[in-house]
């Protein structure tokens, strides 16, 4: 108790002064500028590939996200239902399943499919062999269910993304998001697809009630082989909180460094904050000095 009390007041001295302006602003525009809304913080899954592709259905419009060359944007014509026998794109996070650079559609009267590249069990990216639907691209939804693409984009893109690559569906304001992992980060975790699917509904419902930030999230890589032909959810960034609940730094001290003697992590603590502050004057050491609290 004596050493929590001790470094509430350190950090309370330390301080102060922010806390003041903070607290002092004159009227209603100056209270605002200090308030973060969350609303646009996403969860989010990690891929050791190079490439994934995000698809937008409201825009009609999909892009392909690299971890070396810039965001490739192209324009899209999705499934609709309006259709005979046909099928809206369902939202979800995907992996690409299956590639070939010419297919027959065994149900659409042996309809050629060029570059085709499945995620959702027969729905997939694929370019046609006449021009007529290429007045649809980037502008409405045409095709029964698949993702339809000009011929020069299929190509591109079929040659940059691999089995497993992920694929991005949404309506606009998803919330989860995918990004770049490294092989040498020390927080990855692969989990199967049915553990995935939990963690990531555990997650979600955090971003929901504004607790998302109270724990550590480690870094869910996603593939082929734990990502299915189902997909897994894109939630809605519409119910994220935009008031998240963080922690006083404090109180992560046992689980950040839980070997450093308590003196130990308040002397680290006090050296950070005066090199923060750029304290001047002549300020004892801070490990001398707490010694000299403690005895």
């Amino acid at each position: 108790m004596k050493v929590t009390l001790f470094y509430i007041l350190i950090c309370t001295s330390l301080f102060a002064s922010d806390d003041k302006k903070h607290n002092s602003a004159g009227n209603s525009n100056d209270t605002k500028q200090y308030k973060v809304d969350y609303s646009q913080l996403k969860d989010t899954l990690y891929t050791l590939g190079d490439y994934f592709i995000e698809v937008n259905l409201t825009t009609q419009m999909a892009f392909l996200h690299s971890r070396f060359d810039p965001t490739k944007p192209f324009e899209i014509s999705s499934g609709t239902a309006r259709l005979k026998d046909g099928m809206d794109t369902n939202e979800g996070v995907y992996a690409i399943q299956f590639k070939v650079e010419r297919w027959h559609s065994v149900q659409f009267d042996s309809t050629l499919m060029l570059n085709f590249m499945t995620f959702n069990w027969g729905i997939g990216f694929h370019a046609l062999a006449g021009n007529s639907y290429y007045k649809y691209l980037g502008v409405k939804r045409s095709s029964h269910g698949c993702v339809r693409v000009s011929r020069d984009d299929a190509k591109e893109i079929y040659q940059k993304v691999k089995y497993g690559s992920p694929v991005l569906v949404h309506k606009g304001n998803p919330a989860v998001f995918i990004a770049f992992a490294n092989k040498t980060d020390n927080d990855l975790q692969y989990l199967s697809y049915v553990d995935l699917k939990n963690t990531m509904s555990s997650r979600l419902q955090k971003l929901y009630n504004g607790d998302y930030l109270l724990s550590q999230k480690e870094k869910l890589l996603i593939d082929n082989n734990n990502v299915t032909h189902s997909g897994l959810p894109v939630g809605d960034g519409n119910k994220i909180n935009k008031r998240q609940i963080l922690k006083p730094d404090y109180l992560f001290i046992d689980t950040a460094m839980p070997e450093l003697k308590e003196y130990e992590i308040l002397n680290d603590y006090l050296l950070s904050a005066i090199q923060m502050k750029s304290i001047k004057g002549n300020i004892p050491q801070p490990a001398s000095f707490l010694e000299d609290v403690f005895d």
